[in-house]
C-alpha cells in the first residue's frame, strides 16, 4: 500500500509492503563490460523462448541459458557475451516481453541483477538452453557482483491511497 500526502509543491509517499530479502548476480563484470540479463513476467514459455532467440540472431549471440522463477509463468534468461552497458541495454529493451520495472531499474542503477535465491520457496531453475554456434567469451566465473536486495513478496499490484490530492 502506497500512501501519497501532498503540502503545496511537496509530497509524501509512505509504501507498505510485504517483502523478502535476496540476493542476486548483477550484469557487471570486473572489466567494466556487461553479460546480457532478462526478467520476464507472467509470460509463456514459448514466447520468451521465441522473443529470445530473436534477439540471438539479431545480434549473433552465443547460447541463451533459460531459468524459471515462478511455476509456468515466471523466466530469467543470461548469455554469457561480453558487450558494453549501452549495448545491453539497448539488446534488452529490444526484446519484447521484457520486465519493464527489471530494465528500469537496471537501466537507473548501470547494472541489471538476476535473483539467485529462494523466493516463494522456489530456486530459479534452469529449464531450457537455447544453443548457438556462437562461442561464449565471458566465463561464469568472472560473474562477482553480487548483490542483497529487497522484493515483494508477491505479485499483487501496491494500491495507491491519494491523500489531500487535488485530483
Amino acid at each position: 500500500m502506497i500512501f501519497k500526502l501532498r503540502f503545496g509543491k511537496m509530497r509524501l509517499t509512505i509504501t507498505l509492503a510485504p517483502v523478502i530479502d535476496v540476493a542476486g548476480v548483477n550484469s557487471l563484470l570486473p572489466d567494466g563490460d556487461h553479460i546480457l540479463m532478462w526478467d520476464f513476467d507472467d509470460v509463456p514459455k514459448r514466447k520468451v523462448i521465441a522473443a529470445l532467440m530473436i534477439q540471438q540472431s539479431m545480434h549473433m549471440l552465443p547460447r541463451i541459458y533459460l531459468l524459471e522463477t515462478k511455476p509456468n509463468k515466471g523466466y530469467i534468461a543470461y548469455c554469457l557475451t561480453r558487450c558494453s552497458f549501452m549495448k545491453a541495454a539497448e539488446i534488452i529493451a529490444g526484446t519484447e516481453f521484457i520486465c519493464l520495472n527489471f530494465y528500469k531499474w537496471g537501466v537507473f542503477r548501470k547494472r541489471f541483477t538476476l535473483r539467485i535465491t529462494k523466493k516463494r520457496g522456489m530456486l530459479p531453475r534452469l529449464v531450457d538452453v537455447i544453443d548457438s554456434d556462437v562461442e561464449e567469451d565471458v566465463n561464469v566465473s568472472e560473474l562477482t557482483s553480487f548483490v542483497q536486495y529487497e522484493t515483494l513478496t508477491d505479485g499483487r499490484r501496491q494500491v495507491f491511497i491519494n491523500l489531500g490530492s487535488r485530483n
